[in-house]
This record gives C-alpha cells, structure tokens and sequence, in this order.
C-alpha cells in the first residue's frame, strides 16, 4: 500500500526548495506567499522585483498568477475524472493601504498581453480602413472588378476594463480562448453589477467562475452563446473599505467565496531603490508569458488540451481532499465551511496554472499534471486559505449597516432612531428614491430592524 501523502512533508519539500533558492539567490524571502511554488526563472523575478522596484512578493506573486492563467485560457484544461474539467480561472484582489504597491506589480505581469492587445488594435484599425474602402464600391463595381463582399473586421482582445455586461459577452466571443477583466479599484467593479441590470451581472460572475455557458439574448444585439467562458479577475482594494466587497449578500451567496485575496503580513511603503531592474529581467519575463500567449487554440473545435494528473499527483490531491473536507464538516462557522469548499475547485486550477508556467520556463512538460506541481498547488491554497480566514475576521467584526450599500446607508440614518410607524418610513423611503415594496420588504431584515408591534418598528442601529 502506498504511503500517504502528509501536509507537513508536502510543506517541508517546499522549505527545503526555498532554501536552495535563496542560497542561490542571496535575497532573504520576507512576506508569507510561498514563492517556492514558482518555476526558478519565475521565483527570480518576483524576488528582482522585489529588490530593484520594492514591489511586495505576495502583490507580485498573485498578479503572475493571473497573467498566467489570462494566458492559458481555454487553450488547456485539467482533467479530474470522465466529464470533469477544470479550466484556470481565477478571481483575484489584492488588498493594501493606499501607496503599498498594489497597482504596479499588476501593470507589469499584464503588461507582455497589453502589448498583445495593442498588437491587434492597430491591426484592427488598419482592417478597418481597408473594409471601408471596399464598402465604398458599389455593389457592380465589385461584380465587374471581380471581388468579393468586404469583411468587417473583428477585434481581438484579451484584457477588458470598462465593459458593460453585453459587451463581456461580445469581446469573449470573438476571443474563444479567453478574456480577462482587469480593474485597478476592484471597488468599482463590485458597486457597477447593478449600473445596467438590477443583480443580474452578480449572477452572471458567479456563473462564470463556475464554467457555466453563456446564454444572451437582447433585443440591442445579437444573441451569443458560449459553451466554455474563461474569464479571469483582478483588481485592488484598500485596506479601510474592505467592508464593500460584503455588501449586497456577496458575503452569503458564496460571490466572496470565489475571490482569492493577497494581504501581506506588515505591509509597508518602502523608500525606493537607486539601483535599475536588469533588462534581462524584464525580457526573461516577457518571454516566458510570450509562450503561453503562443499557445495555439483551435477556434474552429473550441477544443481544449486536457492534462490528466499523474497517479502521484492524483493520489496527493485526493489525500488533501480528504483533508479540506474534514475542515469543512467540522468548522463551527458555515461562512467559513462555504469558503473553503471553493478550494477544492481552487487547487485544481492551480496545479494546472503552475504546470502551464514550469512547462513555459522549460521546467516541466504539458502533458500531465506532474507530482511536484501538485505540492506546489497544495501550499498556494493553503496560503489562500490563510488570507480568506483574514478577510472573514474583517467582514465579521463589521456591522450590517457597514455592508449595506451608500444608498441604503442614506435611507436608514433617515428613519427616526426611536419607534416608528411604516407609513412615515415609507414617505422617507420614497423621498430617498426607495419604492414602497422594497422598503416594505426591507423591514423583514432582523439584522436591521425590530418589529415592536404591527405596523410599528426600530432601528438595530
């Protein structure tokens, strides 16, 4: 009988890899993101980056990771069982004070795709001119001149910033392979799901992190169906208005839950360094992300390339498995049991992100997930793990009013701090741009209000 896999052996192969790194390297590993999951090239950068640009390595780490995974696309899949794949979507948020490092660390792991994206704009633009010039010509002067009806040309993109949810499903149907949505205040993204449609674009994410098709149709366009979304997230939020991403039942119907957040241990702004990032750095990393934006996809299938595990691998997935579930049956908190379920959908994305990336720094293969990388997937979750514990320990000590939404929050200071009749609630509501039935309806909210009587209620707070 095999012997299992334990989580302490699975951590001390990992030390015994970041020791080597840095006798190598000579740079000490500060912050608490396992760096040693990375293929060497990658560990290298994120620690230059580190040196030379002071960018903090959990903020460097994690915005890899998705460069990693908008890379990949539906190029490749992770194959668990007959009917089952995972593809490498990720949502992700890293979390600081304001002049921390968020943004930057960011702007240069996406960078090698915005200059894809550049790429293909002018290319866009250059077809367009030519298709506008070939729709001058009239039908029979084609005819006589022998050439075709003029294509209007499509804009391929990867990255999307400022969407409305119509055009999410357009710009992914044009790039099959996958899109990622990059927000700098990820804020903004939460406090936009309700700018178009009333909750349905909250939906639509939670839908989409779990590979469900995407079915549109609206009277404004045509209709899109897409078999396989691949949508990656991230953006940046400060530390003080954590509190947002809760608000508008995020923290109970699992939209939390699907967000991986970074928070570094003792972030601090740090004085910057004289000395000049090597270039080689900065190409080594380009190249690498190159690779994988090289990946071929077939447009015309849509099929993906699965990797199956490697019995090993395989065999340490189940084992830790088995452990992420005896923590969930046995957390007293089912906020807290429901987070750590997405981490079982999560370590199957990540063994397939990390062996994407050795397989492009020419550390691994691309045909299975390999035993080490399937180590390497276990220690990142368990660092995810630690971070979601951190954000739930925020939204916990927050009150309801603090989750509620600024105009909400306006109506409820509004309404008499003593006893009051509905009617005079109602008028409030009203005047505030709340309708009679949803005030009426948001009274059943206990955490908010107190029935004393019929008809008659208090403010919690």
């Amino acid at each position: 009988m095999a012997k299992k896999i334990t989580m302490s052996a699975i951590k001390e192969d990992a030390k015994n890899l970041a020791g080597q790194l840095k006798g190598k390297i000579g740079i000490p590993i500060k912050n608490a993101f396992p760096i040693e999951v990375f293929p060497t090239q990658i560990q290298e950068i994120i620690l230059e980056l580190n040196k030379y640009l002071k960018f903090p390595i959990d903020f460097s780490g994690v915005s890899i990771l998705y460069a990693t995974s908008l890379s990949v696309g539906n190029t490749h899949k992770v194959k668990v069982n007959n009917g089952w794949s995972e593809s490498c979507v990720i949502y992700t948020c890293l979390v600081g004070r304001a002049g921390t490092n968020k943004s930057h660390p960011l702007s240069f792991a996406i960078k090698p795709i915005m200059e894809k994206d550049k790429e293909s704009y002018q290319k866009f633009l250059l077809e367009k001119e030519i298709y506008l010039q070939a729709s001058s010509i009239s039908k029979k002067e084609r005819e006589e001149k022998g050439l075709d009806e003029p294509t209007p040309p499509i804009l391929q993109k990867f990255l999307i910033s400022d969407y409305t949810p119509e055009a999410v499903s357009t710009i992914h149907l044009n790039n099959r392979r996958g899109i990622g949505v990059y927000i700098d205040e990820l804020a903004g993204w939460f406090k936009n799901f309700n700018r178009y449609n009333k909750g349905s674009e909250q939906e639509q994410w939670l839908s989409n992190w779990s590979g469900k098709p995407i079915i549109s149709d609206r009277k404004t366009g045509n209709s899109v169906y897409i078999d396989s979304p691949c949508i990656s997230v991230i953006g940046t939020i400060q530390n003080d208005i954590l509190e947002e991403i809760s608000k508008d039942a995020r923290d109970s119907n699992g939209f939390i839950d699907r967000i991986l957040f970074a928070i570094p241990d003792q972030l601090q702004k740090e004085y910057w360094s004289e000395e000049e990032i090597p270039q080689e750095t900065i190409e080594n990393y380009n190249n690498i992300i190159g690779r994988l934006l090289d990946l071929q996809f077939d447009t015309a299938t849509l099929e993906s390339t699965l990797l199956p595990f490697s019995p090993t691998a395989k065999r340490i997935l189940f084992d830790w498995q088995r452990f992420n579930t005896d923590k969930i049956n046995n957390h007293p908190n089912d906020k807290v049991a429901s987070m750590y379920s997405k981490l079982d959908v999560y370590i199957i994305r990540f063994s397939l992100i990390l062996q994407m990336l050795s397989w492009a720094c020419g550390e691994g293969g691309k045909t299975v997930i390999e035993e080490n990388t399937m180590k390497s997937a276990i220690l990142l979750t368990e660092y995810f793990r630690i971070n979601a514990e951190k954000v739930h320990k925020v939204l916990s000590e927050s009150t309801p009013f603090d989750r509620l939404p600024k105009d909400k929050q306006q109506i409820y200071e509004a309404l008499p701090k003593g006893n009051f009749q509905t009617h005079i609630g109602i008028k409030i509501a009203e005047n505030l741009g709340m309708k009679e039935r949803s005030f009426k309806n948001w009274l059943n909210d206990s955490n908010l209000f107190i029935k004393v009587s019929y008809g008659n209620y208090e403010r919690v707070f």
